[in-house]
């Protein structure tokens, strides 16, 4: 898992700096992984798991988009309700989430794609 797969958090409402969103602190050495190799400077431990559980719910948002875009819509509902279950403020989610159980299987999806989530976290 690499960083550029993961979702930063800008312009969200109530969301930290998105440089400072991406802080996962090694467990060991309290130190913050680096971003690009997703691993402690100091020990090399490797924290791309860390990442992976804390920021589950935006990586499942961005998946459930891109189910949207193939027609999957059951997989892309099955995505949205677990990232908000891991991430409940995470707005975009919620409001996909909201606007196609208010559309019905197989209603018209919102106009327009969702926003993705873009930076450096896994």
């Amino acid at each position: 898992m690499s960083a550029a797969d993961a979702p930063a958090a800008p312009g969200a409402q109530g969301a930290p700096d998105a440089l400072n969103a991406l802080d996962v602190p090694c467990p060991l050495c309290r130190v913050p992984a680096d971003r690009q190799t997703l691993r402690c400077p100091s020990c090399r431990e490797d924290l791309s798991v860390l990442f992976r559980l804390r920021y589950a719910g935006r990586i499942d948002y961005n998946r459930a988009l891109d189910a949207l875009a193939a027609g999957e819509e059951a997989l892309a509902l099955g995505l949205l309700y677990r990232a908000v279950a891991a991430e409940p403020g995470l707005r975009p989610a919620r409001e996909l989430l909201e606007s196609l159980s208010v559309a019905g299987p197989g209603g018209a999806a919102p106009a327009g794609p969702g926003e993705r989530w873009e930076g450096g976290t896994p």
